[in-house]
């Protein structure tokens, strides 16, 4: 069946995770510490990032999971006795960040607006905030490229549950089988699985090579 439609991840698919959110999650744990080394420690451990780096250090939750999933940790080992409000905070910064340090990989800009000026439609699923994606892609010069963009608080859930990809169907009025999901994660190719949607993994974020052979 002809692929109808794409529906792409976007940290680690369309945008380079580290460089992107690497200034932001430094900042993050560092407030979240206090000025407590071992605090700080033990927050870089849980998100495998190196805070003097800004990088990440191995195959953190951070690059699946949703903010509101990987901050529940962080506030136990802070004795975060509010983490809902813990949780703005951190969704403010990252997006106070999000569109100075987007980082898309080489090519990707060029290829989403030949898509686009081709008609096919496109959208986001991201397990991040919409308003995030929403800015991200306006600083790209994507803002009207893409119909349809839904993050983790959009109302359709977050990955790998399949609620934000039927969605992308339902907002397309297209079947899910004929529409392709884009991603760097096993959540992203569960996500698509349950859907019924045709699967494409890259291996420029979250999934290794040797994991697909």
């Amino acid at each position: 069946m002809r692929i109808k439609a794409v529906l792409f991840d976007r940290d680690g698919t369309l945008t380079d995770f580290d460089r992107t959110w690497g200034p932001a999650i430094s900042h993050v744990l560092r407030d979240l510490a206090g000025g407590d080394p071992e605090i700080l420690r033990v927050l870089q451990d849980l998100a495998m990032f190196d805070v003097e780096r800004a990088c990440f250090t191995g195959p953190s939750v951070l690059k699946v999971q949703s903010p509101a999933d990987y901050s529940a940790g962080w506030a136990q080992v802070i004795g975060e006795s509010d983490p809902k409000a813990m949780l703005e905070r951190i969704e403010t910064t990252l997006l106070e960040h999000c569109a100075r340090t987007v980082t898309p990989f080489d090519g990707v800009v060029d290829t989403l607006k030949t898509i686009h000026a081709d008609g096919l439609p496109m959208g986001i699923a991201t397990n991040g905030t919409e308003a995030s994606a929403r800015k991200q892609m306006h600083a790209l010069g994507l803002g009207e490229a893409f119909g349809f963009l839904a993050g983790y608080d959009s109302g359709h859930g977050s990955k790998p549950e399949p609620g934000q990809l039927l969605a992308f169907a339902r907002h397309t009025g297209l079947a899910p089988q004929e529409i392709a999901m884009i991603g760097d994660s096993l959540h992203d190719m569960h996500a698509a699985k349950a859907a019924g949607m045709f699967r494409i993994a890259v291996t420029t974020g979250a999934i290794e090579r040797p994991v697909l052979e």
